[in-house]
C-alpha cells in the first residue's frame, strides 16, 4: 500500500508541473521591407509562442487580404501606414496583436487609355460621363439614380471650338446623387507636361497638387494638352486630351488609386 500511495502523489507532481510549464500563447511578430510603394514587399516573421493556427489581415493596398501561413510574404501599393493584424489559435483560445507598418515610397494610380467623349449632348456613340469607380464613360440615358454617385467628371462642348470638363453636380445637368470635382482645364503646364503625364508610374505628382476650380476652357488649338481634377474623395487625377475631330475627344486619365 505505501509503494502505491507513493506513485499517486509522483503522477499528480508531474502533472501539475506540465500544467504551469505549458508555452503561453502570445501573438508576436517582425516584418522587413524591401523596396518602395508601389513596388514594395514585405517578408512577415511570426515570433509568435503556443500557437497551432496563424490567422493574418492586410490592411488596404496588399495583394492579398488574409493568410494562414507561418510566415508570409506580400507586395504593397500604398505608401504609408499599412495596419497588419495576426491572430494565433491554440484549440479555443486565440491571442491577437495589431502593427501599423509604416510604407516608404509612393502610391499606385489608375491608368484609362483611349477615353472618348461625345461633343454634344444626347450622343448615342459616345458618352458625356466619366467615372473613374468603373473606367466607364456613360451617354446621357445611362446615368441613374444607381452610378450616378459614381460619375466623376462631366465633359461639354461649345460649337465644336470650346472644351471644358466640369463637375457632375453642376446645375447643367440632372444626375442624381451627383457628387462635386474640382476642374483646372487650363492649368499651367508648371503643374504637370504632357511628358510629365506619359512617364507618371505613380501619384508622386498627383499627391503634390492642389486643385481649384478655374473656370477655363480650351479650344482645338490647345489639343494635345492636359487638364487637372480632383473628386469628391480627395484623389487627384489628370487628363491628358489627345485628339478630336467631329464627334468626340480623345483623351487618356490618370488618378490617384488610393
Amino acid at each position: 500500500m505505501k509503494k502505491t500511495f507513493l506513485l499517486g502523489i509522483v503522477i499528480l507532481f508531474n502533472l501539475t508541473d506540465c500544467k504551469e510549464k505549458e508555452v503561453p500563447l502570445v501573438a508576436d511578430f517582425d516584418a522587413e521591407i524591401t523596396g518602395t510603394s508601389p513596388n514594395a514587399t514585405i517578408v512577415f516573421t511570426s515570433s509568435s509562442t503556443g500557437a497551432d493556427t496563424y490567422e493574418w489581415t492586410f490592411g488596404e493596398g496588399a495583394n492579398i487580404t488574409t493568410s494562414s501561413v507561418i510566415s508570409p510574404s506580400i507586395s504593397v501599393e500604398k505608401a504609408g501606414l499599412l495596419t497588419v493584424t495576426l491572430t494565433i489559435h491554440r484549440g479555443a483560445e486565440e491571442n491577437s496583436i495589431t502593427q501599423d507598418i509604416d510604407v516608404p515610397g509612393n502610391s499606385a494610380i489608375l491608368e484609362f487609355t483611349d477615353v472618348e467623349f461625345a461633343l454634344g449632348a444626347g450622343d448615342l456613340d459616345y458618352g458625356r460621363f466619366f467615372s473613374v469607380a468603373t473606367g466607364q464613360v456613360y451617354i446621357d440615358t445611362e446615368v441613374n439614380a444607381n452610378n450616378g454617385s459614381t460619375i466623376s467628371l462631366a465633359f461639354e462642348s461649345l460649337g465644336n471650338t470650346l472644351h471644358y470638363f466640369q463637375s457632375p453636380n453642376s446645375d447643367d445637368y440632372e444626375i442624381p446623387n451627383s457628387t462635386q470635382t474640382k476642374v483646372m482645364n487650363f492649368p499651367s503646364a508648371e503643374l504637370m507636361s504632357q511628358d510629365q503625364f506619359d512617364t507618371m508610374d505613380d501619384d508622386e505628382l498627383l499627391s503634390g497638387l492642389t486643385i481649384n476650380d478655374d473656370g477655363e476652357s480650351f479650344s482645338n488649338g490647345n489639343i494635345p494638352g492636359m487638364v487637372l481634377f480632383q473628386i469628391s474623395d480627395g484623389r487627384i487625377g489628370a487628363i491628358k486630351t489627345r485628339s478630336i475631330n467631329a464627334d468626340r475627344l480623345l483623351a487618356d486619365i490618370k488618378v490617384q488609386k488610393y
